[in-house]
């Protein structure tokens, strides 16, 4: 049977057979073409809506035919109507066959119809600014552009559909190319008339002539007792660590940034998608806010189950804040009255039946709180299993006298089969909580790491526990996840079921965990029963220093450490943590430096290097949580400037307090438009959307066509306001990019070369010096193919307002700073070689 879709399609094929069949008489006037065959294509066949489509439009010194309109009310595409009597001659066909081909405007023009309407039509364009326009007799169309910069129009090439049986025979092809979602949506006219490709640009890549680039760094000198230490209370709170839950626990959830003195408000908020859905804002009180009273009063009012769900995006603590909510700091009528079973799937295979077996076997365990499966059989069948007990009795244990063998064989084969029937047991284990006055909470965590189907599952798990139990449940997920999967509708039935959390404030994570790692270490200070060594002494007052001084650190809303990190992360204190680590024990961070003058200020340059690339010496962006923002995504069509571009479209005219969000679609067709870069940009923005430069309107982490709507973050405004100009940042991911110029990739594989043996033998101010004539090549030639692209695509931007002047100018200013601090150090460190470095 055929699906809806297949059969429209029939259906519109089959009258486009019929208009075809009338089309083809060829003594039809102009009214008549438009009318019974030019209007089935535009708007029964392609689809455009009449209220998007003007007739008629008066432009001097004459009518427009058709007018196709912008969203906005320009024009888009000019469509002048010849009757179908009107024959235009075309080039002899490449193959019988063909319906479509690409033909020169210069051969077009030799046909005295073509050239009439085609001057036409066009001067009807020049007056309105419209690129695009067709003529048509109804049976033969041609597109075409009416001028592009730097080129004679005759030299253009025109798309031409030779008959009607183009629509036919190459359904997907029009459909793709001219209907209105596919012009309108999908930029689709500015790839159907773009001029010949570009020539291909070689690429090269400096890495790729460095041998040294692979190599790895040592850790700092105190990363080997600390890393132990620093992976306990900068990771996950285990479930039994009650106290550090308690110490360390930030609930503050809504927090302002600063980023050269700029102030933003950088929390995850809840978006209008999921607003849509009823999904509160959570403020996290303490105890648990709204999501906290909830549970209470399903237990208090006895409700017969319900299904919760806890949106929160990737890293958000969604599982932390659960843990203390019912684990570690219950208010205390749930403490007293609540039976809590926390399902966690995290470490649980991608298999439904291995799932299934998983969270009922979690709920038994937990929710046998009294240890009633492993009591004798006489406890078992008195408070446990009495409803089948007194069956079996009546059926398969009838007539068997009590003491018998038989009796007790039967009997115990049956409570085996009743003991591994988990859900009945879990059905059970709840009936005798609530002779207890104790009810049930059910939670399934980390469900967000399965596919859409497995989610799936994993939801109707948690209503299938919620209707049998009669308890309630809540089942954690990541908002990104939520669009494909398919509990809309379920939430549109559990109205305002659905609870959003945002993230923690990063600084107060780190400030707690230090403060609290400190105190941890001071307790090991030895006594009269200690064996403590000198080195184990030394490592707690050096650690205890260490430590110190990167807590104060979080204190300073204008420290780059607390800036770096905040941004990076961008709401995911999971990420915040890991790159906080690699700092902590890179080999980059001078802990002798910081420890021997007992204070440190930190220098933006400083954070950068051990933060993108603790463990190696050279940057690769596979390898890097940080990306590379210059990097070429397409290396046919290209350009390093198109992540910052639309950074830059985001940004504009938007209150950094609360970004507003854009159009997908309206931004694609900005760059197929003006620079005929699709797939660069589809490319870019899939890397600013993984990254959290950008984010989604639904929230989902990655380029498809249902990221409809998307804004900037308070990371992607760190990216285009800071991040992409400082002199570190210039100098690690310049060798990993992408270069058009074989000479500036030379030059940069040279300078590695160089820089790297300066480090082996520990000549700090030539390495530095070698580091930034290597930066100021890089920005003279990004520089070179900004001005390229300006002239080329009719810019017409200043060249003050230019990325690589501001690049420029940044690096004058840091110039002088960085080579004076490399002078001035006076701390002699031994190099830190690379392991395997000779």
């Amino acid at each position: 049977m055929k699906d809806h879709k297949t059969s429209k399609t029939d259906d519109k094929l089959e009258q486009l057979r019929s208009v075809e069949q009338y089309a083809s008489q060829r003594d039809i006037n102009e009214a008549e073409t438009r009318h019974k065959v030019i209007d089935f294509i535009i708007h029964d066949f392609l689809s455009w809506p009449k209220n998007r489509v003007v007739v008629e439009e008066f432009i001097a010194p004459g009518f427009a035919d058709y007018v196709l309109k912008k969203t906005n009310g320009d024009d888009l595409l000019f469509i002048e109507a010849k009757r179908a009597g009107v024959f235009f001659e075309l080039p002899i066909p490449h193959a019988a066959d063909e319906t479509s081909c690409y033909i020169s405007i210069a051969k077009l023009l030799s046909d005295s119809d073509i050239k009439a309407a085609m001057q036409q039509v066009r001067t009807y364009c020049f007056d309105s600014g419209c690129e695009y326009a067709c003529i048509t007799n109804g049976f033969e169309w041609i597109f075409f552009k009416t001028f592009e910069k730097g080129k004679r129009w005759e030299s253009l090439q025109a798309f031409v559909v030779r008959n009607l049986g183009f629509f036919v025979q190459e359904y997907t092809k029009a459909t793709n190319n001219l209907s209105f979602v596919a012009v309108t949506e999908r930029s689709s006219l500015p790839t159907l008339l773009s001029s010949a490709p570009p020539k291909d640009r070689n690429v090269y890549y400096p890495k790729e002539k460095i041998s040294s680039y692979s190599h790895t760094i040592t850790a700092n000198r105190l990363a080997i007792k600390l890393r132990p230490i620093v992976n306990r209370y900068f990771g996950v709170i285990k479930d039994d660590d009650t106290e550090f839950m308690e110490r360390c626990y930030v609930s503050q959830r809504e927090y302002l940034g600063t980023s050269d003195g700029m102030r933003s408000l950088i929390h995850d908020s809840l978006s209008p998608f999921f607003e849509s859905f009823g999904v509160q804002q959570l403020e996290d009180t303490g105890k648990g806010g709204r999501l906290g009273g909830r549970l209470t009063k399903n237990l208090k009012q006895n409700r017969k189950g319900e299904v919760l769900v806890l949106f929160g995006g990737k890293g958000a603590g969604k599982s932390t804040f659960i843990k203390r909510l019912l684990h570690h700091n219950a208010p205390r009528w749930l403490r007293e009255h609540a039976a809590i079973a926390i399902v966690d799937l995290l470490k649980v295979p991608e298999d439904i039946a291995v799932i299934r077996s998983a969270i009922w076997q979690g709920l038994v365990k937990q929710l046998d709180t009294e240890g009633l499966l492993d009591a004798d059989r006489d406890t078992l069948t008195r408070d446990l299993f009495s409803d089948r007990f007194s069956t079996a009795r009546k059926q398969d244990l009838a007539g068997l006298p009590v003491a018998s063998e038989a009796y007790n064989l039967k009997l115990n084969s049956l409570i085996t089969t009743w003991k591994q029937d988990m859900a009945y047991c879990a059905e059970r284990l709840v009936n005798h909580l609530a002779t207890k006055e104790r009810g049930a909470i059910v939670v399934i965590d980390n469900t967000d790491q399965y596919s859409s189907e497995i989610q799936d599952f994993c939801f109707s798990s948690a209503q299938e526990i919620s209707d049998r139990l009669k308890c309630v449940t809540l089942i954690s997920m990541r908002e990104e996840r939520f669009f494909d999967s398919k509990i809309h509708g379920v939430l549109d039935a559990f109205q305002n079921s659905g609870f959003h959390i945002s993230s923690p404030r990063p600084a107060e994570v780190f400030k707690k965990r230090l403060d609290y790692t400190v105190t941890i270490l001071e307790k090991r200070e030895p006594n009269e029963d200690d064996e403590l060594g000198q080195a184990d002494l030394d490592f707690i007052k050096d650690s205890g220093t260490y430590l110190k001084i990167l807590s104060r650190e979080f204190s300073s809303d204008r420290s780059p450490l607390n800036n770096f990190l905040t941004a990076c992360a961008h709401g995911d204190i999971r990420l915040s943590l890991d790159l906080f680590r690699s700092f902590l024990l890179s080999g980059y961070t001078n802990v002798d430096e910081m420890i021997s003058n007992r204070t440190w200020n930190f220098q933006v340059h400083q954070v950068i290097k051990p933060v993108m690339i603790p463990n190696r010496y050279f940057y690769e962006e596979s390898l890097s949580d940080i990306p590379n923002i210059y990097q070429l995504r397409s290396t046919r069509h290209g350009s390093h400037f198109t992540a910052l571009r639309i950074l830059r479209k985001l940004a504009k005219g938007v209150d950094p307090t609360a970004p507003s969000y854009f159009a997908t679609a309206e931004l694609r067709a900005y760059f197929a438009e003006i620079f005929s870069m699709q797939e660069d940009f589809e490319k870019n923005l899939d890397v600013l959307l993984r990254h959290g430069f950008v984010e989604s309107d639904n929230r989902l982490d990655a380029y498809s066509e249902s990221v409809d709507r998307i804004k900037i973050t308070a990371y992607g405004l760190y990216m285009l306001g800071d991040l992409a100009y400082y002199f570190t940042y210039l100098d690690l991911i310049c060798t990993d990019c992408g270069i058009f110029s074989e000479e500036t990739s030379n030059y940069l594989t040279e300078a590695a070369r160089k820089e790297y043996q300066f480090f082996t033998r520990g000549e700090r101010v030539e390495r530095v010096k070698v580091r930034l004539e290597r930066v100021e090549k890089f920005i003279e030639y990004l520089k070179q193919e900004e001005l390229r692209e300006r002239e080329m695509y009719s810019l017409g931007m200043p060249e003050e307002d230019m990325f690589s002047t501001k690049a420029e100018t940044n690096f004058k200013t840091e110039k002088t700073r960085v080579l004076k601090s490399a002078k001035r150090q006076s701390f002699k460190q031994q190099p830190r070689r690379p392991n395997g470095a000779t």
